[in-house]
């Protein structure tokens, strides 16, 4: 390489030390990483992009900030372009319902309490855990990655309150089990689609029939982390299966159904998107954004909604929340849901 040459490349490296031209770059970056993600259908990469909206709107703005602070113009009024795009597909996908005003106000309707947990199979004391659900009250309740000592914790500490369950643990991040208040008039286990199965997870279809209520049919399901292209091909085709299981378990249309889990998936992908469209199931929230679930370790700004609680029938939202994560990377979702006497 000649002197001329080196001069030159250290000349262009030198330019980069400026923070003009790091704004520069940061920008380009992250409008790049966006515009990859609208290809989230086709590579499993670009699907991962997809999960960071708020985010995004975070960092655009930050940038549009820095920009407009070294009097960069085009790229302060690109980030802010970003960041309403983002900012747009967030409040799109947002069914907000207005939580009621008192507990008055439901009083000819009965109420059921719901609560599904990733609760991290290497967790082995679960005191705090059983606290939590006592001091809830729920009227069932799944357990995500449960191993023998989730299960004999609902044996020993729910046999009273929660004699019917459902234990199937494993001793690695698929077991699953689920207590109720009311008895299970229905408990079936599949794979969880017919078509990949890298991981072996499964399905968990329950129906109860509160007093007072039209029976509630239970789907609940862990998905794997869509981390490679196998992985992620097995996500969605666990997820394109739900709807299959609807059909062929329900038996009208209207029926009351409450399908939920840890999908690893957030509301901005175009897969979530097809799930909501192929089921008539609805991602309502009693907030104005979607709580994050996971990881639990991180501040709200940095974290993502994938664990879920999504109904239709004649069953309606009252309040959705999250609960203490009490050691597990995810916090618990909490769903009420009213009904007519």
């Amino acid at each position: 390489m000649s002197m001329v040459s080196l001069n030159s490349f250290f000349t262009r490296i030198s330019r980069l030390d400026s923070l003009d031209s790091w704004i520069k770059i940061f920008c380009i970056l992250l409008g790049l990483v966006y515009i990859l993600s609208l290809g989230a259908s086709f590579f499993w990469i670009f699907d991962l992009f997809r999960h960071f909206m708020v985010q995004y709107v975070i960092v655009a703005l930050v940038f549009a900030l820095c920009a407009a602070l070294r009097k960069q113009w085009p790229y302060a009024a690109a980030m802010l372009v970003l960041a309403f795009i983002c900012g747009f597909e967030i409040a799109s996908r947002i069914d907000y319902v207005p939580p009621p005003a008192s507990i008055e106000a439901l009083a000819k309707d009965k109420l059921l309490k719901v609560i599904v947990y990733n609760r991290k199979y290497t967790l082995t004391e679960h005191q705090a855990m059983v606290d939590f659900i006592k001091a809830e009250n729920p009227d069932i309740f799944f357990i995500l990655e449960a191993n023998k000592t989730h299960s004999d914790a609902l044996r020993t500490e729910f046999k009273t309150n929660y004699p019917y369950q459902v234990l199937m643990p494993k001793e690695n991040a698929f077991g699953m089990v689920a207590a109720s208040k009311t008895p299970f008039t229905f408990k079936w286990k599949t794979p969880s689609n017919p078509k990949i199965q890298v991981l072996d997870n499964f399905i968990l279809v329950t129906r109860i029939h509160p007093k007072g209520s039209a029976p509630i049919n239970f789907f609940a399901l862990h998905a794997p982390p869509p981390m490679s292209p196998k992985l992620f091909a097995q996500r969605n085709a666990d997820l394109e299966y739900i709807p299959e299981i609807m059909n062929s378990k329900l038996k009208r249309p209207e029926t009351n159904v409450i399908v939920l889990g840890d999908w690893n998936i957030t509301p901005y992908s175009p897969f979530f998107s097809q799930l909501l469209r192929d089921t008539g199931l609805k991602n309502q929230t009693t907030t104005r954004y979607f709580p994050p679930s996971w990881p639990a370790g991180f501040y709200p700004p940095f974290q993502i909604p994938i664990d879920y609680i999504l109904h239709k029938g004649k069953i309606r939202l009252v309040e959705k929340r999250l609960g203490p994560s009490l050691g597990s990377d995810h916090r618990p979702v909490i769903a009420v849901f009213s009904f007519e006497n």
